[in-house]
C-alpha cells in the first residue's frame, strides 16, 4: 500500500488533475455500492480519505453531480464527483468519514500494508495477535 499526497498522481489526466487534496490517499481494494440518479450500483475503491475517494467501475457518471455511496460499517454518505476518466471516479464527501471508522476501513481494505502503523499491519491499526497457550 502507499500514502500518496501528490496532487497528480492519480487520474484525470486532463485540467483535474491538479486538483490540491486534503489528505493522503491510502490505496485499498474495496466493493462498495452506490445510487445515483436512482440507479443502484456496485464499484471498487481504489484510494480512500476521509474526504474522497476514487472509484472504478463505473459508467455514465458526469463531474458536478451527486451520488450515495455506502462504505462498509458507515452510514451512507452523499458524495460529489469531482472528475470522471473512463470508467474511475473521483469522489468528494459531503461529510468526513468518521476516524475510527476510517481505520478500520484501512485496516480491512487497505493493500500492500498498513501505513498508519509503518509495515504490513503495524501496531497501530492492528491488535497483537493472541498467544498460543
Amino acid at each position: 500500500m502507499y500514502l500518496d499526497s501528490a496532487p497528480d498522481a492519480v487520474p484525470p489526466s486532463g485540467a483535474a488533475s491538479f486538483i490540491n487534496r486534503r489528505a493522503e490517499r491510502v490505496a485499498c481494494d474495496m466493493l462498495v455500492r452506490y445510487a445515483w440518479r436512482g440507479h443502484r450500483a456496485t464499484a471498487l475503491v481504489k484510494d480512500l480519505t476521509r474526504y474522497g475517494a476514487r472509484i472504478e467501475g463505473v459508467n455514465g457518471l458526469r463531474p458536478g453531480d451527486w451520488l450515495t455511496v455506502l462504505l462498509p460499517e458507515v452510514r451512507a454518505i452523499d458524495a460529489e464527483i469531482a472528475w470522471v476518466e473512463g470508467s474511475s471516479a473521483g469522489l468528494a464527501f459531503a461529510s468526513a468519514v468518521p476516524a475510527q471508522a476510517f481505520t478500520e476501513l484501512v485496516r480491512n481494505f487497505a493493500t500492500g500494508g498498513d501505513p498508519l502503523g509503518g509495515g504490513p499491519f503495524g501496531p497501530a491499526l492492528r491488535p497483537p495477535l493472541p498467544r498460543a497457550a
